[in-house]
């Protein structure tokens, strides 16, 4: 980060071949960043840009903020599974951009929030669960 308490990075895929998914996000919108069935940030995005760098892996990238970072103490390894977030263990990991709101590629999470309220009370939950991690640095 060049100014780390901006909180602004680059958020990069893989690959090249990666530039679709990287272009699915529009300015404005949020995304959970899994990592180790984890949710370790919540980032905007703050542009539609899609850049390329050199190198053969992890050279597509998005200018994102995180709105969201576990507090500086906390113990990544003990922050919650990604089941306490969505409420089942299988969440997409394949380090594509997926949207919440398509039921035919994101048909588990439908299936599961769907008849709990759908996605606005997901999103509820969600900030309950960060509340308590940034509280405690777990839940």
């Amino acid at each position: 980060m060049a100014v780390p308490e901006a909180k602004i990075f680059r958020l990069h895929w893989r690959t090249r071949e990666d530039k679709t998914s990287a272009q699915k996000p529009y300015k404005g919108e949020f995304m959970l960043l899994l990592q180790r069935a984890k949710v370790t940030h919540i980032v905007e995005f703050l542009e539609d840009e899609v850049y390329e760098s050199t190198g053969k892996v992890w050279n597509v990238y998005r200018i994102v903020k995180a709105v969201w970072m576990p507090p500086n103490a906390c113990d990544w390894y003990h922050l919650p599974h990604q089941r306490e977030f969505f409420g089942y263990d299988e969440v997409v990991a394949d380090g594509l951009a997926h949207s919440l709101s398509e039921a035919d590629k994101m048909w588990k999470f439908h299936e599961y929030w769907d008849k709990r309220g759908g996605l606005s009370v997901f999103q509820k939950h969600v900030a309950d669960l960060l509340t308590k991690i940034s509280k405690s640095g777990s839940i």
